[in-house]
């Protein structure tokens, strides 16, 4: 945003007012340049009518976001867009001049921001470091200046996380599985699926603290089925692949307690039954 003195003809200084009514539709360019460069030293006022709408608010890095100037009014010569709530020249990303339909890039320009004819900002490729507010200033025919800030969030995406499953001789030996959502990926949580359905902690079923360890113990039949783990945070998720889990139904483990017992009592009863009728028979 540098003032340029055309050969023959002088320019005012960087802090006087230009001179003379300003045309709504013959401004000159020297004007244009001199409204845009005094934002760097005053703050423009602001007004109610003017937004900034962010399209998506809360995005993933690698998308693409749209700053939308929304409420313009009258006869509009340029826009100027930075990064924060204040107009900084150092802060400037770019300026699109609508006479000549030139854009001046700023100091805070990555090579991925561009300014659309209608003053809208694109920001491509969006990373975690593009989140914070965002401000235009519209500079209007008569070289007032309205301004007005967007806020937006980028958030990462997660990678997908895997499941580790205790080891399959001693479930056998204790029936009983533990089985662990890895993931490196922190400020998440952890949701746990089973054929499809998000499953809680229930009589059998036991969470560790921080989610990531799922425990059934015992198993039973109607615990035979697909495991999945879900990581989320405010703007995205992932699943993890399936893990299924299979249960013998001849397996002594299905039977409660009880009935363990009292097959454990008849038989004792048979057997004694047995050895005392082998006893009257054959040596009586």
């Amino acid at each position: 945003m540098k003032l340029h003195r055309e050969r023959g003809q002088q320019t005012a200084g960087p802090m006087e007012p230009p001179s003379g009514p300003a045309s709504r539709r013959h401004v000159p360019w020297n004007r244009l340049l001199l409204a845009v460069a005094l934002l760097s030293f005053w703050p423009p006022p602001t007004t109610a009518r003017l937004t900034v709408d962010t399209v998506p608010p809360l995005a993933a890095e690698g998308s693409i976001v749209v700053f939308n100037v929304l409420g313009k009014e009258g006869l509009v010569l340029g826009y100027g867009w930075f990064r924060g709530n204040r107009v900084d020249r150092a802060a400037a990303i770019d300026v699109y001049q609508v006479l000549n339909n030139s854009f001046t890039p700023g100091p805070a320009n990555t090579g991925r921001e561009t300014i659309k004819p209608n003053g809208s900002l694109i920001i491509q490729s969006v990373q975690k470091r593009d989140s914070g507010t965002y401000t235009v200033v519209t500079v209007k025919a008569d070289l007032t200046n309205v301004s007005a800030s967007g806020d937006l969030q980028v958030y990462s995406l997660l990678q997908q996380p895997s499941i580790q499953v205790s080891d399959p001789v001693d479930r056998d030996k204790e029936n009983k599985v533990v089985i662990t959502c890895n993931t490196n990926e922190t400020d998440i949580s952890i949701k746990w699926i089973f054929n499809g359905q998000y499953i809680k902690a229930a009589k059998n079923i036991f969470l560790s603290e921080d989610g990531k360890k799922l425990t059934i113990d015992p198993i039973k039949k109607e615990n035979a089925g697909k495991y999945q783990c879900e990581i989320f945070n405010i703007g995205t998720s992932n699943r993890s692949g399936i893990f299924e889990l299979k249960v013998k139904k001849s397996s002594l483990f299905d039977l409660t307690t009880g009935t363990v017992v009292g097959i454990l009592v008849v038989t004792s009863v048979c057997l004694g039954l047995i050895a005392a009728l082998v006893y009257f028979l054959f040596f009586k």
